[in-house]
């Protein structure tokens, strides 16, 4: 691996920043670094994707004893690199027996994002988990259009949605917009808008179309160590996600709140 002369970034440096584990000044020099290496970065991604697919995997079993789920062999050489064989043995493990609660956990989620009741809004929970799992380890393509096209952005999944809005400004509590994305949630179109810290933590917003819940206040969530604010007002459904505190996460969606009410 070669690295700027005085200024070394190592192996445990890269793994210290997927994790983000580093300051925000080192985190900024190793970004740097990415931007001029591209099969560097090609393999810090991978190792996010990784996490990512982990990550998703072992959420089913979040409410296991840790004794039952497999330990990763040592001395693989390099991030995860038996992680398909890790969820081979979890496939066998709980698929084959005594593993039942655990599958059934499962489908009850999906149940619940697909039978919405007007007073369940679960499934906002479940899709603002799972679309902040999946793209905020992305270092390269973490969204679909960034901040630099900001107006483009918003304007594009406003109609998409069927609802202008402008991006919230969260420079106030060290959050600027990274860019945003459209998705699919529920079957109609949604909207995630990602936002990033000086320290490389990360944030999203998701905004879906209403599927029939009541209106509700916030309501706040824990899984796979996420954690979520989320309310629904009238055709829209609102969810604030990341691996942030609970109480910066309510700074956050606050901030939101007040936003879009004027709108």
């Amino acid at each position: 691996m070669t690295s700027e002369p005085g200024n070394p970034v190592s192996e445990d440096d890269l793994h210290a920043f997927v994790d983000r584990q580093l300051d925000a000044g080192r985190a900024a020099q190793v970004r740097a670094h990415l931007d001029g290496h591209e099969e560097l970065a090609d393999e810090v991604e991978n190792w996010r994707t990784n996490d990512a697919a982990l990550s998703e995997i072992l959420s089913g079993y979040a409410y296991g004893e840790l004794s039952d789920i497999p330990q990763p062999a040592h001395g693989s050489g390099s991030r995860f690199g038996a992680w398909p064989a890790m969820a081979a043995a979890l496939l066998v493990a709980f698929g084959l027996g005594g593993g039942s609660g655990y599958l059934a956990r499962g489908v009850g989620m999906a149940q619940s994002a697909s039978q919405t009741t007007d007073a369940d809004s679960a499934w906002l929970e479940v899709a603002a988990r799972d679309v902040f799992l999946t793209y905020v380890r992305e270092v390269r393509h973490p969204v679909e259009v960034d901040a630099s096209e900001r107006d483009h952005l918003v304007n594009w999944l406003g109609n998409r949605i069927e609802k202008p809005f402008t991006a919230p400004s969260l420079a106030d509590l060290g959050f600027e917009l990274v860019g945003g994305r459209l998705l699919p949630i529920g079957g109609k179109p949604g909207a995630m808008l990602m936002y990033e810290n000086a320290h490389g933590d990360r944030a999203t917003i998701l905004m879906a179309r209403n599927a029939g819940a009541r209106d509700t206040a916030f309501q706040f969530s824990e899984d796979s160590g996420v954690n979520t604010f989320r309310w629904i007002e009238g055709p829209l459904a609102y969810a604030i996600s990341g691996f942030l505190d609970r109480g910066s996460l309510e700074d956050i969606s606050r901030e939101v709140y007040a936003h879009f009410e004027t709108i």
